[in-house]
């Protein structure tokens, strides 16, 4: 049985760990709510950028150019993201877990992690680590995400790679996040399933001073758009997931504490009784 000293130690040390966990579902929600409204100011622009495009395509015959088409799905590159820790419930076992199935239907695939649980699961489990953007996870700002497109494209472009997608979490609600395959490169009608035009007009467009030149800048927009998305939605899933597991924990150290308050109580309670029975026997004995 234990001692009322190490059970009040115990309580002491729970009660501590109970200040950490409510100060982290704290800053979680915080955090969270930050990201929401940041992705929410970007998402008009590129809403508009996406409806753009998808005129574009709709009006342009005989389109070519390296950023458009179908691919055989031979060499894949995914963009996974994760966390760059952990405590934060199944977030990452789950974005984790979907990536690796998603990659089985590649028959040569390139690795491209952001977060520090995304290179250490795929090193675990034997994968090499092709590239790792480092110190994005936790900073889904328009500058990152300009960054990893700016080497997603070289690559690209290089031939290195013929699709490119992205394995995220989006954010539903603050009680459910899912993760998501999303095809970056190369660009397909596909794409713009769910995007409604901004006009509705019948003809071919014609472009100055050339439709490479028009993609050259429009479609580089388009990718920073989505990698920028998934950043923050990854970003406000992760913090959803950490405050849900962080108020179970607290919750968690409420009860141990209570419990463990009860067994204080009781120990203290037999250790008076004790003490009682202890001096009666010592009265009887002086008699």
């Amino acid at each position: 049985m234990a001692t009322m000293g190490d059970i009040k130690h115990s309580i002491h040390a729970i009660a501590e760990m109970q200040q950490i966990t409510r100060a982290m579902h704290l800053i979680s929600t915080s955090k969270m709510r930050k990201a929401i409204v940041r992705y929410e100011n970007n998402r008009v622009h590129f809403e508009r950028v996406q409806s753009a495009l998808k005129d574009i395509l709709t009006h342009t015959r005989d389109l070519s150019h390296p950023y458009f088409g179908e691919s055989e799905g031979g060499r894949a590159a995914y963009v996974v993201i994760a966390a760059d820790k952990g405590m934060c419930g199944g977030y990452n076992h789950n974005v984790l877990n979907f990536a690796l199935s998603a990659m089985q239907k590649s028959k040569e695939r390139y690795i491209l992690t952001i977060g520090q649980e995304a290179r250490a699961f795929f090193e675990r489990r034997g994968f090499m680590v092709d590239v790792e953007f480092l110190h994005v996870s936790q900073n889904p700002s328009l500058y990152n995400a300009r960054n990893i497109t700016r080497d997603i494209l070289e690559l690209y472009e290089n031939g290195i790679m013929d699709e490119v997608y992205v394995v995220y979490t989006k954010f539903i609600s603050a009680i459910r996040q899912e993760p998501r395959l999303l095809k970056l490169l190369p660009v397909s009608m596909s794409n713009f399933k769910d995007i409604s035009a901004e006009t509705q007009y019948s003809g071919e467009l014609y472009y100055h001073p050339s439709p490479k030149e028009v993609f050259d800048i429009l479609v580089p927009q388009y990718i920073v758009g989505l990698v920028y998305g998934c950043l923050v939605q990854s970003y406000a899933s992760e913090h959803s997931a950490r405050m849900t597991a962080m108020e179970n924990a607290t919750k968690n150290a409420e009860d141990m504490i209570a419990d463990l308050t009860r067994q204080y109580n009781q120990a203290r309670q037999y250790a008076i009784t004790n003490e009682i029975s202890e001096i009666i026997a010592a009265l009887d004995a002086m008699k």
